[in-house]
């Protein structure tokens, strides 16, 4: 009985400890979370401003120039990014946590935009001013 307690516990490490193993050339989960951030930057820069300049000939080429210098600045080449959004498309659920952890960042960077600059007024001012203004009342 023992002896099979011992196999089955065996059994249990070995089929959990490869869940997290990636194939080779494949970006780690947090290192491609990074990556994919700062294509969506790219991204939107590339759609608020290159899109309107009238001037730039080539829109196309700078989206992809932009892509390029994500890839440089992460030192990632974009056929290892490829390989790595291939593998993580087809396993869902991790595809899902850092879709998932991607708009928890952008949640978080939108209510930081959007806090009031204002700090609240220290009211303690204002009580001190109360009986002057009671004063001030007609008889």
């Amino acid at each position: 009985m023992k002896r099979w307690a011992g196999w089955f516990l065996f059994l249990l490490f070995c089929a959990c400890s490869g869940k997290d193993n990636l194939p080779a050339g494949v970006l780690a989960k947090d290192k491609m979370e990074k990556v994919m951030w700062d294509m969506i930057q790219a991204d939107q820069y590339y759609r608020e401003y290159l899109l309107s300049d009238s001037l730039k000939k080539d829109v196309k080429k700078a989206r992809y120039d932009l892509y390029e210098k994500v890839f440089a600045m992460h030192k990632v080449t974009r056929t290892t990014f490829d390989k790595s959004f291939d593998y993580y498309s087809t396993h869902p659920q991790l595809m899902r946590e850092i879709f998932d952890s991607l708009s928890i960042k952008g949640n978080r960077k939108l209510q930081d935009f959007y806090k009031p600059a204002i700090t609240p007024v220290d009211t303690s001012a204002l009580r001190k001013l109360k009986p002057r203004i009671d004063s001030i009342k007609p008889k």
